[in-house]
């Protein structure tokens, strides 16, 4: 069985179009697994309707806000699924995505499988899969590979439940690279290079606020550009990193990580650069 994971929040404008695309697909053997991370609108009412009606189970439970990454948690620990893998919930499943995925899957030795997204008009959102590569780490796909964009990532749910996102007190946002960059240095993923997510971003979605998410979860990014620090693969790319983290362990206070990594002396060297990129942030982003 595959867990399709949707977290939410006041979305429920928009789940049933995702609903749509679940009970189009011709490979029955999934669930849907809901989160609803404390909405106020008729979320919980319209999960109940829809479920009626489904041909696969459907599961909602509804937990206090506490952010997407805080919802991913709960939901590896109780999914049924042997894959799992989340569509947000302003997106929707490709026509045959599960039944491409599964065939895939028939086959594949890997713990980690990365496909494509587009958007509502056919656009890839994915960068391609480099010619005749058919695995490497979710690191070296963007930054060695140079394939940039977004990809639908679907996990053993074994192996994601060994990666759980760290939780600040307060902080109610932490990126998804924090967990993809403590997986690169375990496990290589598979490419699949069919479009199995198409995705509608909104306004008021993660992607369209990072800056605010920068600023409002400090001790999250911390944590990200201190995990960057010895994934970057040139020296100057390091301290930049490493100036970025002095930043943000500024601004994270109590909650700041600290560095233990293999590059001490570029960490060291990167404080005065941390003032600087200190100042650009509070003066020029607003922090």
């Amino acid at each position: 069985m595959i867990t399709v994971f949707t977290p939410t929040y006041n979305r429920a404008d928009k789940l049933e179009r995702l609903f749509s695309s679940l009970m189009k697909q011709s490979d029955p053997d999934f669930e849907w697994l809901v989160i609803d991370d404390g909405s106020a609108d008729h979320t919980e009412q319209l999960i109940t309707r829809l479920s009626k009606g489904a041909h696969f189970p459907v599961r909602y439970y509804r937990q206090e806000n506490g952010g997407k990454h805080r919802a991913y948690n709960r939901a590896l620990e109780i999914a049924a699924g042997e894959w799992f893998f989340c569509v947000d919930s302003d997106d929707r499943l490709a026509g045959n995505a599960l039944k491409t995925l599964r065939a895939y899957l028939e086959n594949c030795d890997a713990q980690i499988v990365a496909a494509y997204k587009s958007d509502a008009n056919g656009t890839m959102l994915s960068g391609a899969f480099p010619s005749g590569v058919r695995r490497g780490s979710l690191y070296d796909l963007e930054h060695r590979c140079r394939c940039t964009g977004e990809f639908t990532l679907v996990f053993q749910t074994a192996y994601a439940s060994r990666f759980p996102f760290p939780t600040f007190e307060g902080e109610r946002f932490m990126t998804e690279s924090v967990v993809y960059d403590r997986m690169a240095k375990d496990e290589t993923a598979g490419f699949l290079p069919a479009v199995i997510t198409v995705c509608e971003y909104q306004a008021d979605g993660l992607t369209g606020n990072i800056q605010k998410s920068m600023k409002e979860n400090p001790a999250g990014f911390c944590l990200y550009f201190m995990q960057r620090i010895d994934l970057q693969e040139t020296g100057l790319k390091r301290w930049i990193t490493a100036g970025k983290y002095h930043a943000f362990r500024f601004f994270a206070g109590a909650q700041k990580s600290v560095y233990k990594g293999t590059h001490t002396v570029p960490v060291l060297l990167a404080k005065p650069l941390g003032v600087v990129f200190r100042f650009y942030y509070r003066f020029f982003r607003g922090f």
